[in-house]
């Protein structure tokens, strides 16, 4: 062979050894750091701790496995990213920020604000009533359709961010927040709208009473619990479309 190309393929077997070195360092440093996360998380928490973690500085990578795989269990369900993200957020607002500070949460606030002012100020001109809100989309035109079309989407801004308020909160104390919940939300919101309006523009519904009568649901409250049950809408009619499809496809 000629001592060229046999140089040339021992550099190559020598630097295949460095990268496969340099992954299980890597692997190693990463399974570390994630440990240490997890169990300094579980102190501050007050989880209780097994007594079989190694946690020696000088643990291989089968002891940092077990170390891991015990923490998971401890920790669950949040994880480290989502650990590692809520810290980096809080981080962000400085040592003694609160949770309720972080960027995702302090949106949702700030729109359930805006939605509930806007409620209210639509909600005191004088064409927006139930009068109006009865005629339908198809039945009204120009500034009152626009108004109530407002009032509408407004419930239903109202009940998705109540939905969402909570849940974001439970996700922050539970440190369970994770980077795609932020991508989602507006995605979440867009729905959440969207559900309430068709919901009230769809459905009318009539209760009885005690006494024999009616009382109509107003279609701002049909908003609002459309808003708030955005989810539930939504995989409702993905379940049926899908049953629809498999009857046409039968």
């Amino acid at each position: 062979m000629d001592p060229i190309i046999e140089q040339q393929n021992i550099e190559i077997q020598i630097e295949e050894v460095r990268i496969e070195a340099d992954t299980e360092i890597s692997s190693n440093e990463s399974l570390r750091s994630n440990v240490e996360l997890m169990f300094k998380y579980a102190v501050n928490t007050g989880k209780e701790l097994p007594t079989n973690l190694n946690l020696k500085k000088n643990s291989n990578y089968q002891e940092l496995i077990a170390d891991y795989n015990t923490l998971m269990k401890v920790i669950s369900p949040s994880t480290p990213e989502s650990i590692r993200y809520i810290n980096a957020e809080l981080t962000k607002k400085g040592s003694d920020s609160k949770w309720y500070l972080i960027p995702v949460y302090s949106k949702c606030i700030i729109l359930a604000i805006l939605a509930l002012v806007t409620l209210i100020g639509v909600s005191l001109l004088p064409i927006v009533d139930k009068q109006h809100q009865a005629e339908g989309m198809l039945d009204a035109s120009g500034f009152i359709l626009l108004s109530n079309l407002i009032f509408i989407c407004a419930a239903s801004l109202l009940g998705v961010m109540f939905y969402l308020l909570k849940t974001i909160g439970d996700k922050i104390k539970n440190s369970t927040l994770l980077p795609s919940d932020s991508i989602e939300l507006n995605s979440s919101i867009i729905i959440g709208v969207i559900a309430g309006f068709v919901i009230s523009e769809l459905f009318s519904l009539r209760m009885s009473t005690i006494d024999n009568e009616y009382v109509e649901i107003q279609r701002m409250t049909l908003a609002l619990l459309g808003g708030f049950s955005s989810d539930a809408i939504f995989s409702l009619l993905q379940v049926t479309v899908n049953k629809f499809k498999s009857l046409l496809t039968d």
